[in-house]
């Protein structure tokens, strides 16, 4: 983004931000239009082209914000908690918290969701990486050295566990139009995950879920 977006009032920064990941949500990265975006947003194409340089540009900031509030957000919901060490157990925390965000910021979910399958290629490695960032914000402190596998195939598995769990939540929550089945089976889904790869996974045997 250009420097002038970040001059920009808040509430019209927000626009922007929204109206892209609203565009971006609903068409995908290729069939989204600028033009469509300025017209969400309520500016002129002139005006936005002040701030952005291009459409992939906005879409970068749009995961790189969407990730950065979603981060934020957990990190807030676990201030209290002491820390888990072992990433199995704290990636079931995190899904506790998650799931909140996900009920009051279901277009940012359905933006990312869609983000991690885009057509393009550039773009969808480019959201791959944004979640990488993500994930590593939220585990890069944990103890892998308990796991019989090394640790870029667990970090595989939660992160394929993590994207999975939030696609299916969003699709509920899409077909429900209500919250509260959808993040019951949601938090259910996770129970059994953690419990079924925690039975294999540690290098001294099973262990019981805390």
């Amino acid at each position: 983004m250009k420097h002038t977006f970040y001059k920009l009032e808040e509430s019209k920064r927000e626009r922007i931000e929204a109206a892209a990941v609203g565009e971006f949500a609903d068409k995908g990265y290729d069939r989204s239009t600028l033009d469509a975006i300025v017209r969400r947003a309520g500016i002129s194409k002139g005006g936005l082209y002040e701030y952005i340089d291009t459409k992939e540009d906005l879409f970068s900031f749009a995961l790189e914000s969407s990730y950065n509030r979603m981060r934020d957000f957990i990190r807030r919901g676990l201030s209290g908690v002491p820390p888990q060490g072992d990433p199995l157990l704290r990636a079931r925390s995190i899904a506790s918290v998650a799931v909140d965000f996900y009920v009051e910021h279901p277009l940012i979910i359905s933006f990312l969701t869609a983000a991690a399958v885009t057509e393009n290629p550039q773009m969808r490695r480019l959201a791959r990486n944004s979640f990488t960032s993500y994930f590593e914000g939220l585990f890069g402190d944990c103890d892998f050295t308990p796991f019989r596998f090394g640790r870029l195939r667990v970090i595989d598995t939660l992160g394929w566990i993590l994207v999975k769990t939030r696609t299916d939540f969003t699709e509920r929550l899409r077909e429900t139009g209500e919250s509260e089945g959808p993040k019951r089976l949601y938090l259910e889904d996770w129970d059994y995950y953690v419990s079924a790869i925690g039975s294999g996974i540690y290098r001294d045997g099973p262990r019981a879920s805390q």
